[in-house]
């Protein structure tokens, strides 16, 4: 996976990494629905994100997308830039695009 980008994310008390795409002009993630944070991110709109190896995060904006349409052309797009997380199909996922 050469061509991995990667967005470090947190929660309460929880940390991660997605792998994150600019899909037609949008800061994009894949991820599974049923989570923590997709469950933070539904209730306040936000995640802490940093693009950085430090500690020092932003609060960035996220909207969950759920339509299979557009998770699957995020997916696709995704594999085809090897640049995925998530290589057995879009069941349960949902796609995270970030604010500017």
């Amino acid at each position: 996976m050469e061509n991995q980008q990667l967005i470090r994310f947190r929660h309460e008390h929880h940390k991660g990494i997605f792998h994150y795409a600019v899909y037609n002009g949008a800061f994009v993630a894949l991820s599974e629905i049923n989570t923590s944070k997709i469950d933070y991110i539904k209730a306040h709109g936000a995640l802490d994100i940093t693009f950085d190896d430090n500690e020092k995060y932003d609060i960035m904006g996220v909207d969950v997308i759920e339509d299979p349409k557009y998770v699957q052309e995020v997916y696709d797009f995704m594999l085809e830039t090897d640049n995925a997380y998530f290589t057995d199909g879009i069941d349960n996922l949902c796609v995270l695009k970030f604010h500017k």
